[in-house]
Parts: structure tokens; sequence; C-alpha cells
């Protein structure tokens, strides 16, 4: 596809955009950058740049100085925009990327008058009409993979009716399934489903190497799953690969090196479908199911204990990525008393359930980091309680919209109309359930997988590399780290290409608290180790004197784990986030 990055800052200063324009290139597409200011060096391969001059008119000459002088900010930002939008047009892009929240109103000016959509962060307010994220559900050909299309599945083409998946109808079939198994990841569901369909399935929880892979195998299934990334050994002989991400945009740059890494044939896509021109592969829809052997709908909707439920995290935190939700719980607990309602974190997946099956309404909010279509949608329609969920798009492509009642501000006043009409709940329940159980289980996910694997010529296939330096080898195992800022470490960022890379030049001082995943310090940056604990999220890695590098961490935060490699530091700061954290194992059963 073609893609045009705008930027009104300065661009060759900002690691995110050339990061994005390089990933961009890499898997593919054709991009250009429209940045302001003069022109720089800062090429990237496969990137076209183009600088917009920020005062007009350009160039030496006094009237043109005096001009330049004399004319008023505001005028001078409209016409630089103007010129800006002009020159995105002229690029003839089908995807516009601003790069910042300041180029939006740049973004929509180009689109405007052409076939252009806009792609934006999530935090930033809808371009309405233009934007990709409510565009691409219904109209996939607007975001594709530069390796072309996956399936039609969960697009207006896919018009298949319901049925009812017939047990051991694949036994002919037998699958690796890659994934650390926890509680919580929707691989476990797929993988039962498989074993009913008659499937053998082979189960690797920490990694695989292909010389031990059974010569009858199908295909190998990875589902993201919390880190660190599942360890591969020897090159694959010809099997299709597949990687199952179920995260947005918070994730992609892990599962674009992932994707990479696990030498996936073709991508599925739980949602968050305008980001499938992220993927150097086919991008096939699939997305979560009623897995039946966990979720009941038995009990009768007017007897159900709980007037509204919600099972997930960060419910009593205040503020953040999650600060609606929170409103929302805070509102609901005080109108309906904690007796009547059931909101909770952290426990089991059948604890889920069974609230599940005793609540009325089931509120789903997916937070500002991305678009989920999330477990929650299916696991309460499956559990017989009336959806009530975020206008997300795609969520209509998945369940019809007669099948769920979309979130209102007042969400007390509307609970409380649900709550008052019982039969249009228990007609609208029942018949959620019904097409849920006829189109979208795990049971159908698999014959959905099989289709996939059919479409799929592997060919032989072996994982590439870059030669990389020792510090950048121990960075890039760490797969989720993508912000990362050094200290006398300069050619990192010429190595780990698919990472934002800060250093000096870029003014790292000014970096807040907690502000980058990780920091790498050289020989001469122990000076900076105060500046580096403050700023790092996650991980330090250090050359030189390690020693000294360990004593400080450990003085300061005695919890930290500080792992050698060879003459080379890495300090595990234990900060939570998705993975299996140092001292906890991954379920095997």
């Amino acid at each position: 596809m073609r893609i045009s990055l705008v930027a009104v800052g300065r661009y060759c200063n900002d690691p995110r955009a050339k990061t994005l324009a390089a990933s961009l290139a890499h898997v593919g597409h054709e991009v250009t950058v429209i940045a302001s200011g003069r022109v720089l060096e800062c090429d990237l391969e496969g990137v076209a740049l183009e600088f917009v001059p920020i005062r007009y008119p350009a160039g030496p000459g006094k009237l043109r100085v005096l001009l330049r002088k004399l004319q008023p900010a505001g005028m001078r930002r409209r016409l630089h925009h103007s010129k800006l939008a002009a020159a995105v047009r002229a690029s003839n892009p089908q995807i516009i990327y601003p790069t910042s929240e300041a180029a939006v109103p740049v973004a929509v000016a180009a689109a405007h008058g052409s076939e252009a959509a806009i792609i934006r962060d999530p935090r930033w307010v809808s371009v309405g009409d233009l934007d990709l994220v409510s565009l691409a559900p219904r109209h996939p050909e607007l975001s594709v993979s530069a390796a072309g299309p996956g399936l039609p599945f969960l697009t207006p083409a896919d018009d298949r009716d319901a049925y009812t998946p017939e047990a051991g109808r694949h036994k002919q079939l037998r699958i690796a399934m890659c994934y650390r198994k926890t509680d919580t990841n929707p691989g476990k569901y797929l993988e039962a489903a498989l074993v009913r369909a008659g499937v053998k399935v082979d189960v690797y929880t920490d990694g695989i190497d292909w010389a031990s892979i059974p010569a009858d195998t199908g295909a190998v299934v990875f589902v993201e799953s919390p880190y660190p990334a599942l360890d591969i050994q020897g090159n694959n002989p010809g099997i299709p690969v597949l990687f199952w991400v179920h995260h947005g945009e918070h994730h992609i740059p892990t599962n674009l090196r992932l994707t990479e890494r696990y030498g996936a044939h073709a991508v599925l896509m739980a949602h968050s479908w305008h980001l499938a021109h992220r993927f150097p592969v086919p991008v096939h829809r699939f997305t979560f199911g009623v897995a039946t052997e966990l979720v009941d709908a038995s009990k009768p909707w007017a007897e159900r204990k709980y007037a509204a439920s919600m099972v997930g995290g960060q419910l009593r935190r205040r503020g953040g990525t999650y600060a609606r939700r929170q409103q929302l719980v805070d509102s609901l607990e005080k109108a309906f008393g904690k007796k009547e309602t059931a909101f909770v974190s952290d426990i089991t997946a059948q604890e889920m359930a069974a609230v599940y099956s005793d609540a009325k309404t089931v509120i789903n909010e997916g937070g500002i980091r991305h678009y989920p279509i999330t477990m929650r949608v299916l696991e309460s329609i499956g559990s017989g309680a009336v959806l009530i969920t975020d206008d997300l798009a795609g969520t209509e492509m998945v369940v019809p919209r007669e099948h769920y009642l979309v979130l209102e501000d007042d969400v007390v006043a509307q609970v409380e109309r649900v709550l008052a009409d019982p039969s249009r709940m228990e007609k609208l329940t029942t018949e959620a359930l019904e097409y849920a159980l006829g189109h979208h289980t795990y049971d159908h996910c698999v014959d959905d997988l099989v289709d996939v694997i059919a479409s799929i010529d592997a060919g032989s296939t072996a994982t590439t590399s870059i030669p990389l330096s020792s510090m950048a080898q121990l960075i890039d195992r760490d797969v989720e780290v993508q912000r990362l800022a050094q200290f006398g470490l300069p050619d990192l960022a010429g190595e780990l290409l698919s990472r934002e890379v800060w250093d000096g030049n870029l003014r790292i001082e000014r970096l807040k608290a907690g502000s980058v995943e990780a920091v790498a310090i050289g020989p001469e940056g122990t000076r900076h180790l105060a500046r580096a604990l403050q700023a790092a999220r996650r991980y330090i890695y250090a050359a030189g004197d390690t020693d000294a590098v360990a004593s400080y961490v450990l003085r300061e935060l005695p919890d930290a784990i500080c792992t050698r490699h060879g003459d080379l530091l890495r300090v595990d700061l234990n900060a939570d986030s998705y993975r299996i954290m140092p001292h906890e194992r991954s379920i095997t059963t």
C-alpha cells in the first residue's frame, strides 16, 4: 500500500516516527514521509522523505526575509499546514499517519478529496468518516498486508449460515500449539476445541526445536502469550506457521518482531483489524469464541443475582488507562449496592464464569490503549447475560448489533432500564446466545484455522537474523522492549531498527521517570546510573563496570534481579507487565 506519514515537528529527532516509517517500509509498503522544516540527513532504507519549509516565501533575498518576518504567527502556521497537506495529497496515499496529535488536522485536510484513510493513536479524537479504525472492519481492503489479504472471515463477504461443528471431524490432522499456558490465555480454549475436533495436538510451552517436530505435523500455531518470547531452535522444514495475536496497538511492535522470529506465514488477528497492514504476511480475522466447556447460560435471566458485573483489571485503581472503567464501577456499586453487583479482578476463569452465569448485565470497557473486541464480549453472551459494551468498531461483525447494547454515558440509568424490561432482555439474550453458538464458538474457530492452513504455501523457511553486537543481542532477547534509552552506546540505534532508541543527541536528560522500558549503559555511562534507574521501567543493560552497576541498583532496588551474560549485565527491575514473572512458572497441564 502507499502510506504517507506527516510530521509537523522535528521528524529526524523523533525515534518513534522514524521507527514507524522503517517498520512500514520493512514489511513491504511504499512509504513517504512529509515533514516540517529544512532538509536534514536522516535517510531510512525504503522511505522517501520530503521536507516542507515552515516559513514562506522560502529562499534567500531581502524581500523574502522581510515578508517572513512580517508574517503573523497564525497565518504562518495556516500556510505551512496547507503546504504540508498539499504535499501529502500529492504523494497519493492510501493511508495517512499523523505522527503526533498536532499533525491530525494536516492529515484530515490532506485526506479530504482523496481516497485516503487516516490512522491515529487511540488516545486522539476520532477523525470521523476518514477514520481507518471504523472503516476497516467493513472495508478490509483499506488495510491489507503487503503480502496480500487473508481469507474473508468476519467481513461483509462472510455470509456463512449457522452450524454445529461435529466432534472428530478433523482427526486426520496433527497440529503443534506453542504458547505459555496461563489461566487467562485464550489459547487453551482453542487447544480444547482442536482436541474435540479430533486433532492430534502437541503443546510446547517454552519453545520449539524444529528438529523435534513430528514429521506428520500439519501446522504450528503460536499464540500470543505472556513474555518472555518462546525459544526457537533450528529451521522450519516447510510446515505452515500461524501466529494468533489478540492485543492491539500497544503490542504491535512486539508482535511484529515475533512474527519474524517465529517465521509465521500468516497472522491470525482477534480484533483491531485496521492494523492488518502493519504485518509482513497475510492477516486473517480470527476472533475469540464462546468457550462452551466453561460458560453456563442455564440460569433464567430474571432469577440472576447481579444487576451488573465485570471481571477485569484495574477496577479500583484511580486514573490511567482504565479511568473510565473505574468511574463506571464506582457509579454502579453506589446505585445498586455491592451485594447486587460483581466487579472483581484476579480470579480464575472458572470463577469468572460463575459470576457471569449469575449476572443480568456485563459491562465491557476496553480502556484507551487500543480497540479491543475483548474476550468479555463472547464470555458474557455465552453466559446468557446482557452485554453492555463500548461502541467499538468491528464488534458488529462478530455479534449482530441487535444482540448487545452500546454503553451510554449514564450507565446507571441504562442498567435500570434493562432491569425494568425483563421480557425484552430474555429475548435479547436468548437470540444472542443462539447466534453465538451457531457462529462463534471455539469449535467454529477450528474450522477457520483449518481453512487458513490450507491456504498457505509454506515451502522451506529459515529464521533470518542481522548480525548484532553482544549488547544488541542481549536486548533483542527481551522482545517486549520497544522504547530504549542509551548512555554511551550510539551504535544501538543502527542495530535495533525496530525499536525506538533515544540517545544524548535527543536530549535524553528530558526523559521523564519511567518513560522508557529499558536503559542501556556503556562503559562510560556509569555516571548516569541515577538517571537510568529513574527512566527505566523494566530493564537495565550494562557493559563495563557491571559490578558497580549491580551494587548501585541492588542498593536502590533490593528486589531487582541481576544476571550476567558474559561481560554484560542484565537487570530485571521486577516490574509487573504482560509476562511470566521470574519467580513464576507457566502452567503445563
